[in-house]
């Protein structure tokens, strides 16, 4: 039977440990999705990461605002 690919979201993912902790688990194969709250890094963020191969989606999410996140949570379902 095939492996079922994972997704993994990263939160304060545009730099630092977030974003190799992107970069690790996207090189193994896992969908990434890569939050931050300020939108223009984290689209950096995700741009450089998928110019290495890695299946990534930005998502803007601030963990501190109960709206942030079900807006983002939204998104995903939504979208798949």
């Amino acid at each position: 039977m095939p492996q079922q690919r994972r997704t993994a979201l990263v939160t304060g993912a545009n730099r630092g440990i977030g974003y190799e902790v992107c970069r690790q688990l996207g090189r193994q194969g896992h969908r990434i999705v890569l939050t931050a709250r300020d939108a223009k890094a984290g689209r950096i963020a995700a741009e450089k990461l998928a110019a290495e191969g890695i299946n990534v989606r930005f998502e803007v999410l601030d963990v501190s605002s109960e709206e942030s996140v079900a807006a983002c949570a939204d998104r995903l379902r939504r979208d798949g």
